[in-house]
């Protein structure tokens, strides 16, 4: 099933010029094979929903969000790009969903989003930005592949998720320590990073660690101290990111040199 949304690009070569009557004139564009009535198309920062396309080179729009808006013209050498909506959402604002609340979503992202609910055609969200209530449906979903758009901040492709903290320990003086973190990334093919980070006064900051000293691993799942002498109350904690993922911080562990 097809899980093209508002935020996916589609191929959007060459540039346009639009007309009042919404005619848009293209230049080295290719809308016969590249778009399909029904497509958004985005120029100076305004949806419009293609309603015919005649040639390559022409086609016709009504904008996108606000029925019967008069169109105003775009000179010739604008810059535009194409992106899909599935069908069920009409050429303008339906029941108060839009073109900028429409998105794709696939099967990672579904798995990623179960805290929220996301999991099948037809869940509404609604979230809350300064006094506007914001709608979100999710309508069409794919296999896999919607990765590293701009719907991420609220679908996110991956889920990270902590199943083992650091633990604090207290060791005498000159022994070598390690702290460590279990994760898990939900959606496949994510990559986890790891960031450790230290703190000399009791968790007030953190400053991230590089390997060199008594450091090393500050950039994997284990932060190795090869001599703990010197090092009593600090505490570690480590972030685990990925692309298309929100990061996650770990408790901090303290370090006690007996």
């Amino acid at each position: 099933m097809s899980g093209w949304g508002k935020a996916d690009d589609k191929t959007s070569a060459g540039s346009i010029a639009l007309a009042t009557t919404g005619v848009v004139t293209g230049n080295s564009t290719a809308f016969t094979t590249a778009a399909k009535v029904g497509d958004t198309l985005t120029a100076n920062s305004i949806d419009f929903r293609i309603t015919a396309i005649a040639s390559n080179t022409s086609c016709t729009v009504v904008n996108a969000d606000t029925k019967g808006a008069a169109i105003v013209a775009i000179g010739a050498g604008e810059n535009y790009t194409l992106s899909e909506k599935p069908k069920s959402i009409g050429s303008n604002s339906v029941g108060g969903f839009t073109s900028e609340t429409v998105f794709g979503v696939d099967e990672n992202e579904m798995a990623a989003n179960k805290a929220v609910g996301a999991g099948h055609a037809g869940w509404v969200h609604v979230r809350t930005n300064g006094a506007r209530k914001i709608s979100e449906t999710l309508v069409a979903l794919s296999k896999n592949g919607i990765t590293g758009d701009a719907e991420d901040t609220e679908f996110e492709d991956f889920l990270i998720e902590i199943t083992t903290q650091p633990a604090s320990r207290s060791d005498a003086a000159g022994t070598a320590v390690t702290f460590a973190v279990v994760s898990t990334i939900t959606g496949t093919g994510g990559t986890q990073t790891f960031q450790w980070a230290l703190s000399t006064n009791g968790g007030t900051s953190f400053s991230n660690i590089s390997n060199g000293g008594v450091y090393g691993g500050a950039t994997t799942a284990t932060l190795a101290i090869s001599d703990n002498t010197g090092l009593t109350t600090n505490q570690y904690r480590v972030t685990i990111s990925a692309t298309g993922a929100d990061n996650v911080v770990s408790s901090a562990a303290t370090l006690t040199v007996a």
